[in-house]
């Protein structure tokens, strides 16, 4: 908003240097944006913060805190409004049939003159950003200007009906207003209106049926508080701002309005002549009282950091003009209803460090044990998992917690097993999700329309029925995705290698099981795996069974996961033991062996490490293959097995050695077990 600088002196005679006005301003929260010479004024582009508009939008509000801040007394002009024989109520008649009008109050006068503002006026309204109309017109904004308040003002003669009602608009009105243009309104609208039509848009524009011309006579000043919200709701529907309707929009002191009418007859009169008519209609059903705070000053210094005494704080307040008293260690402080920000201790306590200034107060050390906050577990593990997926190439998505009939059966649930909703949003989101995998499957199918490769995860809440009551867990889950890949198996393999990353990551020794009958319905019965830290489950992956693809339309494909964020997260808590990186380098072997389908991957594996001893630090499935060309009910494994040593270059003979042992030990195992040479 645009000030005067002039204009303020007028209110605070001892003014500082423009330049260092605005550098006052701008550490005492009204930032300045700017400062602009204009002939032989200054403007300063003042940023007002919405919860002192309602105090501080008009020169007379801001001068008050500027005196406040400088140490300053504010000059207050007060002046009585000398009233004709002629009474207002026998020209217009009043209703208000709104709630939404919180105070309504009228001023009639007659015989002024419509004519060109004086030159003061006019540059005064020029640089504060208006353009001069007339002397009417020009000396109600200029009140805006200097009180914050916004007024109107009515022909008197064309007001049809000799009555103002204030409504909401009819369906379907109309109103042509001042600026050329012609608005729909609806019920939602409030409008000053006369005995047929809409005058005015309330707290935004007024209307050309009404307007002020050349050969008006005869004036109806109009000072209102409108309802905040339903301004700014009106100002957006109808896509019209203006400087009525931003402080009408936060919300404005209804005790302030007739001030500012006062103000605006005795401006009008001095400019336009005319003779004031008695009775002011005022139409005040809920009367604003001003609030009383307690405030106490060893808390004032206690959250400032000062050394202020009872003094000081009293001068500060009763300079912004607030009364206060003091009643033993308690002030007692009364909040004047235009500080419509302020209504507790805490706010008293910002209005004394603010003028009493934040760059006086010394910085200190805090003084007490400072204790960390206790670890939230469950969002720690969440950052982590988001962190190393992200790593691995997966990217993060957000999907509803509800899920529909039509996904349940696509991955071959029952609805039996899913919480169902009293009362969904949508029909298509009766239940309760309880994997995240159907989302993520969804997701796929959208994105791979338009990608060869989708990685994405997601971590959030499942919901589990179980008996009579439910269990709510956090889970993590993925999938990836290819539409063009020589081998479908090689997918289970890929997402396998980036969760083996990810637990590595984690500190986990985390190991992939055989899935026993029945699998998991969305998963495919032969490519899949059960996801174990020790003996405990805490996930499943493996490929999208086939039926899954074809419900979703989707070709080439893919693989997917889900953990049980709260039980890793749990797991990970645990002490982690470290040990040095060897120096030295490690040897690779690959195994490769026949055996029967229903032999669990695990089984070897054990046989594999408990046979290999120290040496061997590392074994991986890297190939799981049943085809044509194998011998009917077998299948093949293929373990790549890293062998380290942690104090020499180990060499070939006595890793070979250790590889002999581990192939006799398998063949000795299980007579159907073959190693492939």
């Amino acid at each position: 908003m645009k000030f005067s600088y002039n204009w303020l002196k007028e209110f605070v005679p001892k003014l500082p240097k423009p330049d260092k006005l605005a550098d006052i301003l701008t550490v005492h929260a009204f930032e300045v944006e700017s400062v602009t010479q204009r002939e032989k004024d200054y403007v300063l582009d003042v940023k007002i913060l919405p919860n002192r508009m309602a105090d501080a939008s008009g020169h007379g509000g801001l001068a008050r805190d500027i005196a406040a801040i400088i140490g300053k007394s504010a000059v207050v002009k007060t002046k009585t409004v000398k009233e004709g024989k002629r009474s207002l109520k026998d020209v217009i008649q009043v209703e208000v049939k709104t709630p939404l009008c919180r105070r309504y109050a009228l001023r009639g006068m007659t015989g002024v003159r419509v004519e060109e503002s004086p030159g003061w006026m006019q540059e005064r309204l020029s640089a504060c950003g208006l353009r001069p109309i007339n002397n009417i017109v020009d000396a109600t904004n200029y009140v805006l200007l200097e009180t914050g308040q916004p007024l109107h003002a009515f022909d008197a003669d064309k007001i049809g009906g000799k009555k103002i009602i204030v409504r909401m608009a009819r369906k379907g009105e109309k109103i042509a207003a001042l600026d050329d243009k012609t608005y729909d309104l609806d019920e939602s609208v409030m409008v000053i209106a006369d005995a047929a039509n809409a005058m005015a848009i309330a707290g935004i524009k007024g209307g050309e049926s009404a307007g002020i011309g050349v050969g008006t006579k005869d004036i109806i000043i109009e000072a209102a508080t409108f309802d905040g919200p339903a301004i700014r709701a009106a100002s957006q529907q109808l896509q019209l701002r203006t400087d009525a309707s931003a402080r009408f929009s936060v919300g404005l002191d209804p005790n302030f309005a007739g001030d500012a009418l006062e103000r605006a007859v005795l401006l009008i009169q001095k400019i336009a002549g005319g003779e004031v008519l008695k009775d002011r209609v005022d139409i005040y059903p809920k009367r604003v009282k001003e609030l009383k705070i307690f405030l106490r000053p060893a808390y004032v210094n206690s959250l400032l950091g000062t050394s202020l005494r009872d003094a000081e704080m009293i001068g500060i307040l009763k300079r912004l003009g607030f009364g206060v008293s003091k009643q033993k260690n308690i002030l007692a402080v009364t909040a004047p209803t235009r500080r419509v920000d302020v209504t507790i201790e805490e706010d008293l306590i910002e209005e004394i460090g603010r003028v009493y200034g934040l760059e006086h107060i010394k910085p200190k050390h805090p003084v007490g044990e400072l204790i960390p906050p206790a670890e939230n577990v469950s969002f720690t593990m969440q950052e982590r998992v988001r962190d190393m997926f992200r790593g691995v190439g997966f990217q993060e998505v957000y999907n509803y917690s509800f899920v529909g009939e039509k996904d349940i059966a696509a991955v071959g649930d029952s609805v039996d097993e899913y919480l169902q909703l009293e009362n969904p949003t949508r029909a298509e989101y009766g239940y309760m999700r309880s994997s995240l995998g159907v989302g993520l499957l969804k997701n796929v199918a959208e994105n791979i329309k338009h990608e060869d490769g989708v990685r994405l995860f997601e971590i959030g809440h499942v919901f589990r029925r179980e008996g009579a009551a439910h269990k709510e867990r956090i889970h993590a889950a993925g999938v990836m995705a290819k539409t063009s890949i020589q081998r479908e198996q090689t997918l289970f393999f890929e997402l396998k290698g980036a969760l083996s990353l990810f637990f590595e990551a984690m500190g986990v020794d985390a190991w992939f099981d055989d899935v026993p009958a029945p699998s998991k319905n969305v998963l495919h019965p032969h490519r899949s795996a059960l996801i174990k830290i020790g003996e405990e489950k805490i996930g499943v992956m493996g490929e999208a069974h086939p039926r899954v693809l074809q419900a979703y339309d989707m070709r080439g494909a893919v693989a997917l996961f889900e953990l049980d964020a709260d039980m890793l997260g749990r797991i990970t808590q645990k002490e982690t033991e470290f040990r040095p990186i060897s120096r030295f380098p490690s040897v690779l072997r690959d195994i490769a062996l026949l055996v029967p389908l229903d032999t669990r991957m695990v089984e070897v594996e054990d046989v594999i490490e408990n046979t290999g001893g120290k040496l061997l630090v590392d074994t991986d499935l890297i190939d799981l293959y049943e085809g044509s060309e194998l011998p009917d009910g077998k299948k093949n494994f293929a373990f790549r097995l890293v062998f380290q040593a942690e104090d020499r270059t180990l060499k070939d003979e006595e890793v070979n050695v250790i590889v002999e042992r581990i192939t006799k030990t398998l063949e000795a195992k299980n007579p159907e077990w073959e190693v492939r040479k």
